[in-house]
């Protein structure tokens, strides 16, 4: 239930900003500080949850990706196909796929294509680990969305669109 509340926090640290350094343009808080606020919050939100499956955010992040992509091949998915989406770099990912095997939550295997590559499934755990804290994280997420109308929805999706858009364009 919403609250009849008309500033929020990222208003007061603007106010800050103002009084601190008026010089400073602190306006693009309304914005970028909201963003990055919900983010804070449903990550804080979810995380219980992902414990108890046995995973923190980061391993979450990888095991969802893997299960959203092995919808798409029957064989498994190649890290390289999970470098963009994960947001990693080859290291990182290289890591996080080592712990997730090391917990049992994924398979390496030999690409039948590529003799040098590898794909990567989840496992019976890893699944089933998956379906449990997604369930929670979707649900989590449509409560937020669901104090949006439709309209407001369909704008505020077209809004992050053109910003996310923005920040994933390649220099040209």
């Amino acid at each position: 239930m919403l609250t009849a509340m008309t500033t929020d926090s990222i208003d007061e640290i603007i106010a800050g900003w103002s009084r601190r350094r008026p010089d400073l343009d602190a306006g693009h808080l309304d914005v970028v500080g909201r963003i990055v606020r919900l983010s804070v919050h449903m990550r804080s939100a979810i995380e219980p949850a992902l414990e108890e499956q046995g995973f923190n955010w980061e391993l979450f992040d990888l095991l969802l990706t893997i299960y959203r992509r092995e919808a798409d091949s029957s064989i498994g998915v190649r890290p390289t196909d999970l470098y963009a989406e994960c947001l990693l770099s080859s290291g990182g990912l290289t890591a996080r796929l080592r712990r997730a095997e090391q917990d049992g939550f994924i398979v390496r295997r030999q690409d039948p294509d590529d003799g040098r590559g590898a794909r990567i499934t989840l496992t019976t755990k890893g699944r089933s680990s998956v379906d449990k804290a997604i369930a929670r994280h979707f649900s989590l997420s449509r409560s937020v969305d669901e104090t949006l109308t439709a309209g407001e929805r369909q704008t505020l999706t077209r809004l992050l669109r053109k910003l996310l858009i923005s920040v994933e364009q390649p220099d040209l």
